[in-house]
């Protein structure tokens, strides 16, 4: 199967030509889920399959309240399943003026 196509704006920290598809399997889904357009969801939806997304998206360890809430409902999940949601590492604060 081919690689995904995806932009490389979302890679911008990394050597996109030297990513290993399946070892970083999980930091590719999660990039995409929090950055991606729908171009990119639709090349790890190809690439990976429902299943491993979820699976990813369920072991990440932070998720925005969006992209946390878009695949809960996606999958049918309760937000309490999501490892990110007990274990928010970097809860959203307000800016100290």
């Amino acid at each position: 199967m081919n690689k995904p196509n995806l932009r490389k704006e979302l890679f911008w920290d990394s050597d996109q030509s030297q990513l290993d598809y399946q070892f970083h399997a999980d930091a590719i889904i999660v990039r995409v889920l929090e950055r991606g357009h729908l171009q990119d969801w639709n090349e790890i939806k190809r690439f990976y399959g429902h299943e491993r997304i979820r699976v990813a998206a369920l072991t990440a360890r932070n998720l925005s309240k969006k992209t946390l809430h878009f695949v809960a409902s996606l999958y049918e999940l309760p937000i309490e399943k999501f490892r990110c949601y007990n274990s928010n590492l970097f809860p959203e604060l307000h800016w100290m003026y």
